[in-house]
Formats: structure tokens, sequence, C-alpha cells
């Protein structure tokens, strides 16, 4: 008991000398820059808290993810989808999630699920915090419209893309989208633009180059 009474003490007087300091600092510099110091320190333990939970989080997108790869490498598309709406419901800021509904986009697409493909794009556009991914997802979204014969929507999609890294590939899409909208001089200057802006591009470039010399054969 005594042991208990001493430690008891022990706690108070380090309590009374915290307060005490606190006190002498108040004196010393001042209330405000003494609350200043204390709004420091809790912003600083609350950004570490942030950190250590959205680590936590992108660690999970990454295990589930990992599953939704090994779901689909097993043509266990349940699987597979149901990995991916998990990450697209659960870790809706992780770059996961935004590769998870790309692969619902494209297996949409394959169907011929012209929505299904259009409104996983869509979350793509609204939610993600990169410009890159952005963009790649709104030139997606034109072919789909292309595919639908939606020209005219196709059209206004890729104007809203500016990324001058993804000109090239948005102009392809544009030539496309006017080809099959019969304005033929409209789809040659768009390839003709896309050539000069992917030059370097081995896969494309040959697909791109056929479709621009074809269109230079009927004007002819």
């Amino acid at each position: 008991m005594v042991e208990r009474r001493s430690v008891a003490l022990s706690e108070l007087l380090t309590e009374q000398e915290q307060i005490q300091q606190l006190k002498d600092w108040v004196k010393q510099y001042g209330l405000t820059i003494v609350l200043g110091i204390v709004l420091a320190l809790i912003i600083t333990s609350s950004w570490r808290y942030y950190q250590g939970y959205r680590n936590k989080q992108l660690a999970r997108a990454s295990s589930v993810y990992d599953e939704m790869l090994a779901a689909r490498s097993q043509n266990n598309s349940e699987a597979a989808t149901a990995s991916a709406n998990n990450l697209i419901t659960k870790y809706t800021r992780s770059p996961y999630a935004n590769m998870a509904a790309f692969m619902l986009a494209r297996a949409a697409v394959l169907k011929k699920n012209y929505p299904e493909a259009k409104e996983k794009l869509n979350w793509v556009i609204d939610h993600s915090s990169q410009n890159s991914v952005r963009e790649i997802a709104s030139i997606r979204l034109a072919r789909v419209q292309v595919a639908e014969k939606h020209y005219d929507e196709a059209l206004t999609t890729l104007n809203n893309t500016s990324d001058e890294a993804f000109k090239g590939l948005a102009d392809e899409v544009r030539g496309d989208a006017y080809l099959a909208k019969n304005d033929v001089a409209s789809a040659r200057n768009a390839y003709k633009l896309a050539l000069t802006e992917l030059p370097n591009a081995e896969v494309t470039r040959p697909l791109l180059q056929m479709k621009f010399d074809n269109l230079a054969l009927e004007t002819a």
C-alpha cells in the first residue's frame, strides 16, 4: 500500500511539474505562441496518423488488386469482377481502383455492353486524382461512343482532353469519328495530326498510317 501511494504521489508531482512548465512557457513566450506550438504538435500528430492510415489502405488495396489479377489469369471472371468492385467501392482513392475500373470497362466492351463500359470510364474521370489517368479514360470513352455510333458525343468528349502527351491518341479517335460521319477531309486532317504527334508509337502508328494512306488514296 505504501508503495502504491509513492507511485501515485510521483505521478502527481510529474503532472504538477508539467503544469508548472506550461505556465512558465506562457509567461516567457506568451499565450499565443504557446497555443501555436500546441496546434503545430496536434497537426503533426494528425498528419502522421493520416499517413499511417493511408499506407495501410494502400497495402490492403494492393492485396485485393493482386487477388483480382490472379482471378483474371485463371479466367475466373466472377471472382475478378468481385475484387474489382471491392476496390472501386472500398478503396476509391487508390490508384488500384482506377485500374479495376479500366478492367471492368474493357470486359464490358468485349461483351459489347457499352453502357457498362461508359459507366466505369466516367467513374475514373470523376474520381481519379491523376490528370493522365483521366485523359486515358476520356479517350477510351470516346472510342466506346464511336462504337455506339454516337459520333458527336465522341467529338465532344475528345474536345475536353488537353494533355499534350495524349494529343496524338485523341486525334486518331477524332479521325475515326469524322470518318464514321463520312467527313473524309476532317478525318484525314485528324489522322495527319496524329501521325506528327505519335512519331515513335510502334504499336499504334502502323495502323494509323494505314488509315491515313487509305484516305489519301480515296481523295487522290
